[in-house]
């Protein structure tokens, strides 16, 4: 990561514990890049999608 986009993380953290709305953010926190960058990474949250994870982790666990 460069310092300009550490830089530009750290300011979108702090507006955003300031009362800035998520969406307005220039960075992405979850994956440390430009928002733009990611757009495409992020998938909405369903019904389905929190099943699958959670039949995925139920998987592992009854492995150990």
């Amino acid at each position: 990561m460069d310092t300009k986009l550490a830089a530009a993380i750290e300011r979108d953290d702090r507006r955003e514990d300031a009362g800035m709305h998520p969406d307005d953010r220039a960075t992405c926190h979850t994956h440390q890049a430009w928002a733009d960058d990611c757009a495409g990474r992020h998938r909405p949250v369903t019904a389905v999608r929190l099943l699958a994870e959670a039949r995925e982790l139920d998987r592992v666990r009854a492995r150990t």
